[in-house]
Order: structure tokens, then sequence, then C-alpha cells
């Protein structure tokens, strides 16, 4: 009997805490679906005005107090460097829980 109770309780407790992640997943996966439209925005001014910006950088036409991480070609190149491993990893995993769901 202690035995069951035992497995229930720690069975309860491994839904508890999967129903936790899936829903953080879900929120931050709708978080990043409602961005892509923001990061075409970003390929594009990389794409057009990025150039014309860093110059006049260069030439101290920016304020220097002003964030301008955008201006550094390493900074954007990171982040869809990190998209592009995390979509590797999404499809990764869900070949891992789909099986796992059948």
């Amino acid at each position: 009997m202690n035995n069951r109770i035992d497995r229930i309780t720690k069975m309860e407790a491994i839904l508890d805490e999967l129903t936790l992640v899936v829903e953080k997943s879900d929120k931050v996966m709708n978080e990043l679906v409602d961005s892509l439209e923001n990061l075409n925005t970003l390929k594009k001014y990389y794409e057009s005005q990025y150039m014309e910006d860093v110059m006049a950088d260069k030439r101290n036409e920016v304020p220097q107090d002003l964030k301008r991480g955008v201006l550094s070609e390493d900074a954007v190149d990171t982040l869809l460097i990190d998209l592009v491993e995390l979509s590797n990893k999404m499809e990764k995993l869900s070949k891992k829980i789909i099986p796992a769901c059948e």
C-alpha cells in the first residue's frame, strides 16, 4: 500500500512539473513567433540602412552614450546563429517528444 501511495505521489509531482514546463514553453514559443516580424525588420535594416548608420557613428554623429549594439555586426550575427541553433534544438526535441507521446 505504501509503495502505491509513493508511486502516485511521485507521478503526480512529475505531472505537475511537466505541465508547468509545457505551459512556460508554450508561452515562450508564442513570444518567439510574435517576434519573427521584428527579426525580419532587423534583417531588412542590415540589408539597407545599417552601413549608413555605422558610418555616421564613425563620424561621431551618433551620441556616444546611446546604446548602439545594433551597429556591431557581431551582435546580429550572434543572434542569428543562436536562432538557428535554437531551431535545430527544437527540431531534435520534437523528434524525441512525438514518439514519447504516441
